[in-house]
């Protein structure tokens, strides 16, 4: 290592002292004075300018956001048709002005027509299948109750006939059991007064006899005699008796034998009533399969009438309407051609204040004093001679890079810090907007962050 490494740098010579100057050298050095001062004024107020620059930039910043990247985003309406069909009739054309309810275009409306004459003529078929249905089954109704009632008439009656015909064999029964036990008593007084008739005659013959050789009077042959007529005669009616008791008892089986028939009958009949108040419970079942009919044809009428109400519809979707006030873009459809449904052949952009926004994408930095209901300040650039005003409304949820098609993940490798940028909504005052705004031009916004022209419950 040298000396001079150790030691340092060698002293600097001082120059040699200049001579003192002259008369002339004395005036250059007055007027050099007031270059002098006059550079260092000029400095000075440089310098106070920059720094009141700098506070005035600094107090901007602090009290105001401004970015240019900021666009003004509308509700644009894309129109289709409901059905498909060839454009018959063209009423606007680009950049035209529509209100609402203001026709755009008719697609051909005959085939739709025709559908909507054969879906009346379904529903009216329909219609009056199902009002006969309905009468059909009110008289099934009445008429299955009313047999129900006859029938069960029938069986009481019946009932009713089947025990006076009882009534009437026990009757005729105890009545011929009466008679039959008459002619068994007369027919068992019989054989005594016939016996009491032959000794009665017996005697008689013996007095006759004795009378006849005068062995008793005469009397007593006639009082025998008288006595054998007697016995005669009762034999007689006892026997005429018996007979009637005969012919009593043979009416008397008769009318049992036609009692026990028409016992028979009766029952018979009791059956059959029975029978037939059955057949007409079972037959309580047709009203309902009647009022199902009638339903399943109700349904059927009102299925008639959603495809009546669909065809027709349809036929009004033919004739294609404005919803909504703004001027057509992007108008693809031409006069003659087949549009498809649910197909955009148009577009209606608004221009009102309450479809037309501004949304400045602000960065991450500048959102710290931004809150909802500030006041903003608009500079459209197709319109120059203007300034507009309006006010935050909202902020989106997230930065527009989390809702792009590729959205990052910075878990995946390097890590490279981007500053992101959130989306804010920016509305219009409706008595300072004008219709030549219009979607997608560029604006100038700055916001004020000292004050706030809306009341919101929340901050962003």
């Amino acid at each position: 290592m040298s000396s001079s490494e150790t030691l340092g740098p060698s002293p600097v010579p001082h120059p040699p002292s200049a001579p003192p100057p002259s008369s002339s050298q004395v005036g250059q050095t007055s007027g050099g004075w007031g270059r002098w001062l006059w550079r260092r004024g000029l400095l000075l107020l440089i310098t106070l300018a920059g720094t009141s620059g700098a506070i005035l930039w600094w107090l901007h910043n602090r009290m105001e956001v401004y970015t240019d990247n900021a666009y003004v985003v509308g509700n644009i309406t894309p129109i289709a048709s409901d059905v498909s069909g060839q454009v018959v009739t063209l009423f606007v054309d680009d950049n035209m002005i529509v209100q609402p309810g203001d026709p755009i275009a008719q697609i051909d409306p005959i085939p739709f027509q025709i559908q909507v004459d054969q879906a009346l003529s379904e529903y009216k078929q329909a219609s009056h299948d199902a009002q006969a249905a309905d009468i059909q089954a009110r008289y099934t109704n009445d008429d299955r109750k009313s047999l129900l009632e006859g029938a069960q008439a029938k069986r009481e009656e019946a009932a009713q006939a089947v025990q006076a015909a009882e009534v009437i064999v026990q009757t005729r029964k105890r009545i011929y059991e009466k008679d039959k036990e008459l002619l068994a008593s007369l027919q068992a007084q019989l054989p005594g007064l016939e016996a009491l008739q032959r000794n009665a005659q017996l005697y008689y013959e013996r007095f006759k006899n004795l009378a006849s050789t005068g062995d008793i009077p005469v009397q007593e042959s006639d009082n025998r005699e008288a006595a054998y007529r007697d016995a005669v005669a009762k034999v007689e009616s006892l026997q005429s008796s018996i007979k009637a008791a005969e012919r009593q008892m043979l009416a008397s089986g008769l009318q049992l034998q036609e009692a026990e028939v028409r016992l028979r009958e009766s029952r018979k009949t009791l059956d059959n009533a029975i029978a037939a108040v059955g057949r007409a419970t079972a037959e309580q079942l047709q009203p309902d399969v009647a009022r199902n009919t009638a339903i399943a044809l109700r349904n059927k009428m009102m299925l008639a009438e959603s495809r009546l109400q669909l065809a027709k519809l349809n036929l009004s979707h033919t004739l294609i309407r404005a919803p909504r006030a703004g001027i057509i873009s992007r108008r693809t459809i031409q006069l003659g051609e087949t549009v498809q449904m649910r197909q955009p052949f148009l577009s209606i952009t608004p221009l009102d204040p309450e479809n037309v926004w501004v949304v400045p994408n602000l960065r991450e930095e500048q959102m710290a004093r931004v809150r909802v209901g500030q006041p903003v300040t608009i500079s459209v650039d197709a319109i120059p001679d203007r300034v507009f005003h309006g006010w935050v409304e909202s902020v989106a949820g997230g930065t527009g890079s989390v809702f792009s098609l590729f959205p990052p993940d910075n878990a995946t490798g390097n890590f490279v810090r981007v500053v992101q940028r959130l989306p804010v909504r920016v509305r219009f005052f409706p008595e300072e907007y004008e219709q030549r705004i219009r979607p997608g031009m560029s604006t100038r916004v700055t916001i004020d962050t000292t004050r706030y022209v809306r009341q919101s419950t929340q901050r962003w």
